[in-house]
């Protein structure tokens, strides 16, 4: 698989709707009340959002080494600039998804 310039658009939103998943899976960690379901929380984790997680990870690895080929080939960093926005954008996405976990579960000290 290689990631021609032309063709990271497709790239590009199918890990934009990754993240989606994994903060759209990541809001489902809590009960009605909003409360938070402790073990239950753990093993959804685990299931649901590591799953997604490791999916994409390979996924964007197969890229990055497919990128490496093509500028080692042209000389141009065009498509490792978009790949490395994408990583930056997965970072923020399991960080954020993190400081609202934390923030559900302690709501007013913020552990």
């Amino acid at each position: 698989m290689t990631l021609h310039f032309r063709h990271a658009h497709i790239w590009i939103v199918l890990n934009l709707v990754g993240m989606a998943t994994y903060l759209y899976l990541g809001s489902n960690l809590q009960d009605e009340d909003g409360l938070s379901l402790n073990m239950a929380n753990a093993l959804y984790w685990l299931f649901r959002m590591v799953p997604v997680l490791l999916v994409y990870l390979v996924f964007n690895l197969i890229s990055l080494s497919a990128i490496i080929e093509r500028v080692r080939q042209t000389g141009r960093l065009n498509s490792f600039y978009i790949w490395f926005t994408i990583a930056i954008l997965w970072i923020l996405t399991f960080r954020y998804d993190n400081l609202r976990s934390l923030h559900d579960i302690c709501p007013n000290t913020g552990c």
